[in-house]
């Protein structure tokens, strides 16, 4: 039987992630598994709510179902997450393995932080003759960010150089903090360090851009390093001097532990995986590759980017139009079926978006009331794409994840699960399979963001849609409802040649209800009726408010007899209803019906039947009247 472990990562990380996926893989070939990658686009700079919408993405995975779990606990920006995870697989006697960060009772694979950062503050000493040193780290109670600045301070000292605290400020791994950051320095008394020495590249890469834009060349006036070596460090110009982590090695690792090493032990397992200073341009060596060539060949390939990312908009905008457009959920799910099969070169052979069924279904509630229920809802497969083919009717859990997912499948899949959310409600969550084009690119985090904005409108759009054509009071369509809605049902009646109820129900002596009991009793006794009306119509047919006490009911595929049981069920519910005394008034309805005949009279029109339907209620009523004033 296939094995399964469970990565939680997050989606910033990606390129690191990659690296570790690739050692993940690697031993995945001698233990046959596969990759259910959960993978968040938490961040420290957006809204809390927004944050805890992503961190949810975690609660999907139960780590009973998993063979192991795999958190990368540093990178979640969010430590509370991390542990959590970490102590529910723990205790629940999965093995789990906490990267970057130690947790109580559970195993760990670490980065020497150390070694990497000794090697760089050393070379910025020993080579360049930096005496003043700014460390940029992330955020201040980060286990990374701690242990960088701890080793670059050892390395000063040891030369007899001191890093003060002013000269130490956190960027909180974004640009824009960094940037405001790098200002303070430069408009303060002390001016600029020697070396601006950053936590990751990110951060160093904003150093140096605002730098520039302050008119400081990088590394004429001023140094800057990086951590984590990243691919764009090493395309940007000057190309940044960082530090390598083998995350390649860390998955591997992780694996190692998971099924070897913790069978073989009780206690938790540490193992410590090393990193390397790289040299770059940045510190002003030439650094260890031909930086320059690198740079060409970015450029070379920038218009396939672009060309690339055009053609990605493209597909993304006639996906938001059509889903802004459609009815109905179910022509939704039939069109983004469609768009999928045909333009998937960038989502892969393998895609699904699975939703909340009541997410649609019940849209007059809102998300956090959907989300307050729990996971009681069963979840609904919106798109599945199997082998670049759509899949209909394919089983789906909450526990299954992915539609049709088989323990037993001979090939080996690295799966990536995404939430899809409104604030902090979820209501779904995407999968891509095997590492697509659009997993390489920057492009996953906007594609997300319009994909929910997209199902929002369409939510929205089907609510306005409710309103506009449901009576607010009974639920029941409007008049606008029915001109929309019935003579669609009314021609498919005709081409299947079956026959059609038409149906008018109308309240007796509704005025004089509201003349001697008041409105609030007028309108208890038009939603009894419609209860009558709801508990006995078609499933498949329509009710319609078509005046103040007056209801058109259609039927499908009704025969004669059916019709009286419809008929028959509304008259037996007003009765008992009146037979419990709950009222100081009895409600009755006069009803009239006409099975349309689609093969004895094809050219009769809905409004002919609906005529008749309507005379025999008239009909009924009158005589109602006569027989209650005789009694009198």
């Amino acid at each position: 039987m296939k094995k399964k472990i469970a990565v939680c990562a997050n989606g910033w990380n990606y390129e690191t992630l990659s690296l570790a996926l690739d050692g993940i893989s690697e031993y995945a070939k001698k233990e046959d598994f596969d990759i259910f990658t959960f993978m968040s686009y938490a961040s420290f700079s957006e809204h809390t709510t927004i944050v805890q919408g992503e961190l949810n993405i975690y609660k999907l995975m139960e780590p009973e179902d998993y063979d192991g779990v795999i958190v990368f606990s540093t990178h979640l920006n969010s430590e509370a997450t991390a542990v959590s995870i970490c102590e529910n697989a723990r205790d629940k006697k999965v093995p789990v393995i906490s990267v970057g960060m130690e947790i109580e009772g559970v195993s760990s694979v670490l980065t020497n932080n150390r070694d990497g950062m000794r090697d760089l503050v050393s070379h910025l000493v020993e080579k360049h003759g930096v005496k003043r040193v700014f460390f940029i780290g992330g955020n201040p109670d980060h286990v990374d960010s701690i242990a960088r600045l701890e080793a670059a301070r050892e390395v000063l000292e040891e030369h007899g150089l001191t890093l003060s605290d002013k000269d130490v400020g956190f960027g909180r791994w974004s640009n824009r903090h960094t940037a405001d950051l790098v200002d303070k320095v430069i408009d303060s008394e002390r001016g600029l360090p020697d070396a601006f020495v950053c936590a990751n590249d990110l951060m160093a890469m904003a150093t140096c851009t605002e730098l520039e834009m302050r008119g400081y060349q990088v590394p004429g006036d001023v140094i800057v390093t990086g951590f984590d070596s990243i691919e764009d460090g090493k395309n940007f110009y000057p190309a940044l001097s960082s530090v390598k982590q083998n995350f390649r090695e860390i998955g591997y690792k992780a694996c190692e532990i998971i099924f070897e090493k913790s069978k073989a032990r009780k206690a938790p397992v540490k193992e410590m995986v090393g990193s390397e200073f790289d040299c770059g341009e940045s510190c002003g060596c030439k650094g260890s590759q031909d930086y320059e060539e690198r740079r060409k060949m970015y450029c070379r390939h920038s218009y396939l980017r672009t060309a690339e990312a055009k053609l990605l908009e493209q597909n993304e905008r006639i996906m938001r139009q059509w889903m802004s457009e459609m009815p109905s959920f179910q022509v939704m799910k039939e069109n983004m079926q469609k768009h999928y099969e045909i333009n998937h070169q960038f989502e892969g052979e393998g895609f699904y978006i699975v939703v909340d069924s009541e997410y649609f279904e019940n849209v007059m509630s809102s998300e956090k009331e959907l989300w307050e229920k729990g996971r009681h809802s069963t979840p609904e497969v919106l798109v599945a794409l199997k082998g670049g083919k759509i899949v209909k009717d394919l089983p789906i859990t909450w526990k299954m994840i992915i539609p049709g997912y088989q323990k037993n499948d001979k090939e080996q899949h690295i799966y990536f699960i995404l939430p899809l959310h409104y604030f902090e409600f979820n209501y779904g969550y995407l999968v891509l399979t095997d590492r697509p084009y659009i997993m390489n690119d920057e492009a996953l985090y906007p594609y997300l963001e319009k994909l929910q904005q997209a199902i929002k409108m369409m939510r929205i759009n089907l609510r306005l849609k409710a309103l506009y054509d449901k009576d607010q009071m009974t639920g029941l369509f409007n008049r606008f409802g029915y001109e929309e809605k019935a003579l669609p049902l009314y021609e498919e009646s005709l081409e299947k040649k079956t026959g059609m109820m038409v149906m008018f129900v109308d309240i007796n002596y509704m005025k004089r209800i509201n003349d001697e009991y008041g409105h609030i009793h007028g309108d208890n006794a038009i939603r009894t009726v419609v209860a009558a009306i709801n508990e006995n119509a078609s499933k498949n047919g329509m009710a319609v408010r078509f005046g103040g006490d007056e209801f058109l009911v259609l039927a499908p595929d009704c025969s004669e007899e059916s019709a009286e049981r419809i008929k028959k069920g509304i008259l037996d519910y007003l009765d008992r209803k009146n037979s419990n005394g709950d009222y100081p008034y009895k409600i009755s309805v006069s009803i009239g019906y006409v099975v349309t005949d689609p093969i004895g009279r094809p050219i009769a029109t809905l409004r002919d039947y609906i005529k008749e339907a309507d005379t025999k209620m008239y009909d009924i009523k009158k005589e109602t009247h006569k027989v209650d004033d005789r009694r009198k």
